[in-house]
């Protein structure tokens, strides 16, 4: 049941809708995920010049990738323990980028905010469906043991 809302969080997750004023332009996640992979690894990230107040889209970007990588990564932990310390730190990941988009889309207008929070409401619901789907878990196996 966790496997399933997993996959669906990652294709919720990929179909927010970022836009982009100063580029007049914007497309779904996914697509700048794939279109900012080569860049990254042919010039790797420089730690040093990240500002996180900046809000640059790049860096959101890189942290929703990692965390889509983690996330599918946990779908093969055969330990229940180990996958859901990943599928946790997989969703931080998830979450800390779409927050990071909303702020920048807030500081761009509140129209591009709109939309973009619009478009995440449904990942953030499974959010929500994995980490009940997670404590129903580890509440059923404390019973279990008691």
């Amino acid at each position: 049941m966790i496997k399933r809302a997993l996959i669906i969080s990652l294709i919720l997750n990929s179909i927010i809708i970022v836009l982009v004023p100063e580029g007049h332009g914007g497309g779904i996640m996914i697509l700048f995920e794939i279109l900012l992979t080569p860049e990254i690894i042919e010039n790797g990230i420089d730690i040093g010049k990240i500002n996180f107040l900046e809000n640059n889209i790049g860096i959101a970007i890189t942290l929703s990738l990692i965390g889509k990588l983690i996330l599918i990564s946990s779908l093969f932990i055969k330990k229940i323990f180990k996958a859901k310390i990943w599928i946790k730190i997989g969703l931080t990941f998830l979450l800390i980028s779409f927050l990071s988009i909303c702020h920048k889309a807030w500081n761009d207008g509140f129209s591009l905010f709109a939309i973009t929070l619009g478009s995440g409401i449904p990942f953030l619901m499974y959010f929500g469906r994995i980490l009940h789907l997670i404590n129903k878990e580890k509440n059923k196996s404390e019973l279990v043991t008691e």
